[in-house]
């Protein structure tokens, strides 16, 4: 906003592969997790990267994003995020992945990745190959932010684990 001036504030993030249901009644395979923390800004963030089979949602894959902020935080808490990009280094602009942002409930965010195969094509690319992922927010107050996370050693592993497990599936 033109009143408040821009910050950075450092955070950690543990990357972990989960055992999820991709929809239905199917039973759970491997999705990626990010667990990542603000500390300066009292937030964190759960964030969920797992593939899609209910056939009422078209969607190839699932991003899942629960905000957690406590009662007071500042920016009055996580009212929208805009399109999730991977990029390549922290400073890159990126590119954005192709799906739709939806907001299911306060701080609890799905971005459903377009299901056609060109751009499931594209997307898997982008989750492959980048090893920074922005996500864009909007507070309540109307403040923006934007948070960055590095995949690391330990995120690329778990992105590899997870991305090799779906082709398995989507291939059988």
């Amino acid at each position: 906003t033109s009143t408040a001036q821009g910050s950075a504030e450092p955070g950690s993030i543990v990357w972990s592969l989960v055992q999820e249901s991709p929809g239905g009644d199917l039973p759970p395979e491997p999705a990626i997790r990010a667990e990542a923390t603000i500390p300066g800004k009292d937030i964190q963030l759960r964030m969920t990267i797992r593939r899609n089979t209910d056939q009422t949602l078209p969607a190839s894959h699932i991003i899942e994003m629960i905000f957690l902020t406590p009662d007071g935080f500042e920016g009055g808490g996580v009212d929208n995020i805009l399109r999730v990009a991977m990029k390549s280094s922290e400073q890159d602009a990126g590119s954005p992945l192709i799906g739709i942002p939806a907001k299911i409930a306060d701080g609890f965010f799905l971005v459903a990745l377009n299901d056609t195969k060109a751009d499931e094509d594209a997307n898997m690319t982008l989750l492959r190959g980048q090893d920074w992922i922005d996500v864009p927010v909007v507070y309540k107050t109307g403040r923006r932010a934007l948070l960055t996370m590095e995949k690391g050693i330990p995120g690329e592993k778990v992105f590899d684990e997870a991305i090799k497990a779906w082709q398995a599936k989507t291939a059988g």
